[in-house]
């Protein structure tokens, strides 16, 4: 037990006084090993490394787990392998009487050694609920719930250090990336400001700084951080990301490849400066480029499901379909053997996510098109199918039955891979729509796609099983590079820019879904997107809307503003409800009717319309989306 004069010393260091504390513990030397342990936990902390390795190597230890714990201080301070001293302190935290310093310093030396799990592991079993004044383990405790992601644990802890101590650097980053990770952003930026005062030039508070004013659209101000930066000579890979990151948004595409390139050149290979040099060529058409790239980054790039996308995209801008069809398969299979189908599916799962997937499996089997894993997962999802109609509901069984109710849901049962050589657009006067978008930045096309493609289409989207995308508004979605890739739709794509070069020609494909809405539920809510142009179609057939008069979508007659982010345009229907309020926008309500399409201007804000369709799967109401062109801020 501490003596209370090296009590008031652990309190004064706890609560940032490191002068103080040093002042104080100089008063009267340590005569107990709690005591001397203090001493040298308190130099460590305050920075005076030399005297806090004297204290371990000259005070007469006499309790083992003492000796253990200064001598793995000692060992790391003086610099070398990290082992030796990691294995004392393993040794140590077994006494039970090691105090929480010594947690503290085993913690750190995990961390150092980047063994994460193993960490977290500890904290889990013998820290559930440290001491309130514990500064030290609490902060070493919110750095590896950061680099576990458990963001809810990382805010408690940090916040609790800095109850003590606002002017902890440590935990002011912990809870900049807390923040960060909850999508706080401002907030993540204002601990990076105040942890760069407290520690001028610090590089991952510059770092940090860039990451929040980039997600910001403040790419300016990201680069004004950049430049703050003391040693340029040395700069970290993601540093140079993030720069390219600020000059990608304001569309500087010299100076964004100079830096992403200065990210590969500057330590390990970046997959994020690799996947953005693809996405860079891949919608400029620059095939060279894109080819010196894959030479040189083989396995990276036809590892990555983000790259090859990117690849798919690039060819399906050059008009060869069944290359982009090839690469779009390949990012699915990537996607699908690297387990984050499992980790995408929500938990606990909806009832409305059960109901889809049960009621799409369900067809398949009477349409004799489901597979045996196919049958075994309709019989997983059966047992919770039909126990309530209570869209609140959600399900999160344990152990063996929790695995498998997610493997039904994450699975791939059927991806229909019909040929698609027929035209896919129907007939309609293009260059007289493309006048009338030019207009009014909106226009109505009936008849949209050919019958073929409108049969093919619908067919697709009833059964392919790539329904993964769930929104807590009961829609799910499918997205173009985790297997909404049909060939149909890949013609209906590249049909569309050679149909409008005036409006889409110029403009690659940068992002195409679906999605299929419950019929006791309504639809997306107010947003805009990133895109120069969106073309929106509905294939649902006409008899299963019961009201005529909706069902479809609603325009508004005013862009979102071109300095806005994403979270502002696409994730607060409040702000933009607001917005439109005070501007006075006018509504054009655009009622529902199988194959139809409204072709707009992304940027122009948007919200589905009331939805009355009969029930049963087949009549859920579904939209294609194809996204051309960047517009918006998609940060």
């Amino acid at each position: 037990m501490l003596s209370q004069h090296y009590s008031e010393i652990k309190r004064l260091r706890s609560s940032g006084d490191c002068a103080a504390a040093i002042s104080l513990l100089r008063t009267r030397p340590p005569t107990s090993d709690e005591d001397a342990f203090e001493a040298a936990v308190c130099l460590f902390v305050c920075g005076d490394i030399e005297s806090a390795v004297h204290v371990c190597r000259t005070h007469a230890w006499k309790k083992e787990w003492a000796l253990q714990i200064t001598g793995a201080l000692a060992g790391t301070l003086q610099g070398g392998d990290d082992s030796p001293a990691l294995s004392l302190a393993r040794t140590a935290i077994k006494d039970a009487a090691a105090p929480y310093d010594a947690s503290a310093l085993y913690l750190l030396l995990l961390q150092k050694s980047g063994l994460i799990e193993e960490a977290a592991s500890y904290i889990s079993s013998r820290l559930q609920h440290p001491p309130a004044g514990e500064s030290f383990l609490l902060t070493i405790m919110a750095e590896i719930a950061v680099s576990t992601k458990d963001w809810r644990q990382a805010y408690r802890l940090a916040c609790g250090v800095l109850s003590a101590d606002p002017d902890d650097y440590r935990a002011l980053m912990a809870l900049s990336f807390a923040n960060y990770g909850y999508g706080n952003i401002h907030e993540s930026l204002g601990n990076a400001r105040r942890a760069i005062l407290l520690n001028e030039g610090s590089t991952p508070a510059i770092l940090q700084i860039m990451r929040c004013q980039n997600r910001l659209g403040d790419y300016y101000a990201a680069i004004v951080a950049f430049d703050k930066l003391v040693d340029k000579e040395t700069i970290a890979p993601d540093i140079h990301v993030e720069l390219g990151t600020s000059y990608s948004g304001l569309e500087d595409r010299a100076r964004a490849i100079a830096a992403y390139r200065a990210a590969l050149a500057s330590g390990p290979r970046s997959l994020t400066a690799i996947r953005a040099l693809v996405a860079i060529h891949a919608t400029a058409g620059e095939t060279t480029e894109l080819e010196t790239l894959i030479k040189v980054y083989p396995a990276e790039i036809n590892g990555d499901r983000e790259c090859v996308y990117w690849l798919g995209l690039g060819r399906l801008s050059r008009g060869d379909l069944d290359d982009a069809a090839r690469m779009f398969s390949d990012s699915l299979t990537l996607y699908d053997s690297s387990g984050d189908a499992l980790d995408d599916v929500p938990w606990p799962v909806p009832e409305p996510r059960i109901r889809h997937d049960y009621e799409q499996l369900d067809l398949l089997q009477r349409r004799g098109r489901l597979n045996g894993a196919g049958l075994d997962a309709l019989q997983a999802l059966k047992r919770y199918y039909g126990k309530t109609g209570d869209l609140q509901t959600t399900f999160a069984p344990a152990g063996a039955e929790g695995q498998a109710l997610k493997s039904a849901l994450a699975g791939s049962y059927n991806l229909p891979n019909v040929p698609f050589a027929e035209p896919a657009l129907g007939e309609n006067d293009y260059g007289a729509i493309e006048e009338k978008y030019f207009q009014d930045r909106l226009v109505v096309i009936d008849n949209f796609l050919s019958p073929g493609a409108l049969s093919v289409l619908r067919r697709f989207c009833e059964e392919a099983t790539v329904w993964k995308n769930y929104n807590k508004h009961g829609y799910v979605g499918a997205l173009l590079a985790l297997g909404f890739s049909p060939q149909v739709l890949l013609a209906v794509s590249d049909e569309l820019r050679r149909a409008m070069p005036r409006i889409i020609g110029h403009h690659p494909l940068l992002q195409a879904w679906g999605y299929k809405y419950d019929q006791r539920m309504q639809g997306i809510n107010m947003h805009a997107d990133f895109a120069k142009v969106n073309v929106n179609f509905w294939i649902t057939p006409q008899e299963a809307c019961e009201d005529p008069t909706s069902g479809g979508m609603v325009v508004y007659d005013l862009p979102v503003p071109q300095s806005w982010t994403f979270a502002d345009y696409n994730t607060d229907p409040e702000r933009l409800a607001a917005f439109l309020k005070v501007h006075n926008a006018k509504p054009l309500r655009v009622p529902y009717r199988e194959n139809r399409c409204v072709l707009f201007d992304s940027s122009l804000i948007h919200i589905s319309d009331r939805m009355q369709f009969k029930p049963g799967y087949e009549n859920r109401r579904v939209n294609v989306t194809l996204l051309y062109g960047k517009g918006l801020s998609v940060e």
